[in-house]
């Protein structure tokens, strides 16, 4: 797949059910080929925008990206990294804040009919978050670990503090350190 290909899946995405409904998102709005806006839900825009930014970034690095037929795992998408080793993904979106950072809530969420729920993610359901910033136009890779950062810093900070500081620049490829992480594709359960 070229690269400017996938980048032109951050015009042209997919309905929630995967069917191609001919919808283009400009400037965060849903339009339909005919030029008539349709409504979409603010969160489920950005989570488009976020797994597109992912893929394209994936795909730039050399990676293979691939999309389960089932939206019902706990990962949003497997990488066949170079040596053929698969790992899964979990795509969040995150904005920089003032300080220079991002935050990201390790947790899922919905609502049905009984009211909203979260949960924290499992070590087990997949490898590693991969966050996208759409300010810095940066996919950081974050390993999915007990002790994974809370906030990543892009800017340094003002009081000068050096010690303790996740910087985003640890984050921008994937490292497979671990052997509970890294599997070759045949071990991959899906």
């Amino acid at each position: 797949m070229d690269v400017a290909v996938c980048k032109e899946v951050l015009l042209f995405l997919k309905e929630k059910d995967g069917s191609l409904a001919g919808n283009l998102y400009i400037q965060g709005r849903r339009q339909n080929l005919k030029g008539k806006e349709v409504r979409v839900h603010h969160t489920k825009v950005k989570a488009d925008i976020g797994f597109a930014n992912v893929i394209s970034d994936l795909v730039e690095k050399g990676y293979v990206p691939c999309i389960p037929i089932s939206e019902h795992q706990h990962y949003d998408l497997l990488a066949v990294l170079k040596d053929g080793e698969v790992v899964k993904i979990q795509v969040k979106y995150a904005h920089l804040k003032k300080n220079g950072t991002i935050e990201v809530k390790f947790r899922t969420s919905w609502v049905d009919k009984k009211g909203t729920h979260t949960r924290r993610y499992k070590k087990e359901d997949f490898d590693y978050y991969a966050i996208y910033c759409p300010e810095k136009e940066k996919v950081l890779y974050v390993p999915n670990a007990p002790n994974c950062p809370k906030a990543i810093r892009f800017d340094k900070p003002s009081n000068n503090q050096s010690k303790y500081i996740k910087w985003a620049s640890a984050y921008f490829d994937i490292k497979g350190s671990s052997e509970t992480i890294r599997r070759r594709p045949e071990m991959a359960k899906t």
